[in-house]
């Protein structure tokens, strides 16, 4: 027998069907339309028919029932998902956001019952996540209430009151191995057998090559040319919808694509793992009984090695840090920082700059005293040092007080006039890296 379910639309069970059936009847330019949906359950179908309504705009029974908080995010996910902006492991990552909110007291909520106050309750509460984590959640907050705005769910937007909390974790820093811990771990890896280190030759490619994980665990023999010494990044493992581990049809960025040499010293590395992998489907270089590899495999036997092998303890080093050492040690060498971005895959140079700007600091003395060099031996620099010279040492002393005061009397005024810059270090969460 069919029955109303508190408003949302027909549900009733066909036994001929097997199987729940839910409808409801919209009136559109004068002609009405009805729509139905099937699932094993009366909730179900319930849940589908709410989907349903609000994917139609049925605004009468959204400001008669209200338009849960969670059913936003999720349609604004999914849209994503569908228009393709974005890809399995963006939409598997959302989805763990949105999972965090709907386990919640706010999560059962209608976005027009919603306060600034339940949201920075939420946010508080949830300060033993990290900085990353807790941006995630707020950016989702921030994108369904815009939302709703826009579509007339609710008036005015709660977050505009909203602070962004701070994490009680203290951010990771992701640091390179130094040269000692670099020869140490080289040479446990280099002197053991695939047979004991079955991951040995993805750790070696990362720390030597710069490739993230992803990149290693999807290399093919094809992106592979030892007569030229090149190795071609074109795609990388990524979390699919489910949360399994899939190859991307691409890499993390489109700068991500790319060719790097390959140093002689890591030819006999890729010669032993075509070797190994000459069985393996689809001609990749690394899987584990014919399924791909994943991150927190490689993580964790890398921890191991560190822990068991070497006797290095509360590290905190990841397979990321292998990349990051790579680039440490190419900024030490002097590698052009445009290049770099280039080896490293980075869409944008100033990724590569604030990443390891602590490393280029280190450097840059050094740098400049070439630069000074080169003014010197040019003869650019002859006639100023001629002049420091023979000019009386009090006029330089009278100028330097003279340059101060100016600078002092400038800055109190731009602070009094309240033009007087402020910088303020925001946390970011860069994912490309």
């Amino acid at each position: 027998m069919a029955n109303r379910n508190r408003g949302e639309g027909t549900i009733y069970y066909s036994e001929a069907r097997k199987q729940w059936i839910g409808q409801f009847t919209k009136t559109i330019a004068g002609q009405k339309i009805r729509k139905s949906v099937y699932g094993a359950t009366k909730n179900e179908v319930s849940e589908k028919l709410l989907d349903l309504r609000v994917e139609m705009k049925d605004a009468d029974f959204i400001k008669e029932k209200g338009m849960p908080l969670i059913q936003i995010m999720e349609l604004i996910r999914d849209k994503k998902y569908n228009s393709n902006k974005i890809k399995d492991g963006q939409y598997s990552r959302i989805t763990k956001t949105i999972e965090k909110i709907h386990d919640s007291k706010i999560g059962k909520m209608n976005v027009k019952d919603i306060t600034a106050d339940n949201i920075q309750d939420f946010l508080n509460d949830n300060k033993e996540y990290s900085n990353s984590t807790i941006k995630k959640l707020y950016e989702q907050f921030n994108q369904a209430f815009e939302y709703a705005i826009r579509n007339k769910y609710i008036k005015d937007n709660p977050m505009h009151d909203v602070i962004k909390p701070k994490s009680i974790k203290q951010d990771k820093e992701v640091r390179a191995l130094t040269i000692d811990e670099q020869k140490e771990l080289s040479d446990y890896l280099f002197k053991s057998s695939i047979k004991d280190e079955k991951y040995k030759n993805v750790f070696l490619i990362q720390m030597y090559m710069g490739l993230r994980i992803g990149e290693t665990l999807a290399l093919t023999k094809n992106d592979i040319d030892l007569p030229q010494k090149l190795l071609f990044v074109n795609r990388t493992t990524t979390i699919g919808k489910n949360g399994e581990t899939i190859i991307g049809d691409s890499t993390k960025t489109y700068a991500g694509k790319r060719s790097i040499p390959i140093p002689d010293f890591m030819i006999s590395i890729f010669k032993e793992q075509i070797e190994i992998s000459k069985n393996n489907k689809e001609n990749f270089l690394f899987l584990n009984d014919d399924k791909l590899i994943t991150n927190s495999a490689c993580n964790s036997r890398l921890k191991r090695i560190l822990l068991d092998k070497l006797g290095w303890e509360n590290t905190g080093i990841s397979t990321h840090n292998l990349r990051h050492t790579f680039a440490t040690r190419c900024i030490e060498s002097g590698v052009n920082a445009v290049v770099l971005q280039r080896l490293l895959g980075h869409t944008d140079i100033s990724i590569t700059l604030n990443t390891y700007t602590s490393v280029f600091n280190l450097f840059k003395d050094n740098e400049l005293e070439k630069v000074i060099e080169l003014y010197k031996n040019n003869s650019l620099v002859t006639q100023t040092e001629d002049y420091i010279k023979n000019s009386p040492k009090e006029n330089f002393e009278s100028t330097e007080k003279s340059t101060s005061t100016l600078i002092q009397a400038e800055s109190i005024e731009k602070f009094q006039n309240g033009t007087e810059d402020i910088y303020i270090d925001e946390e970011y969460d860069e994912m490309e890296f």
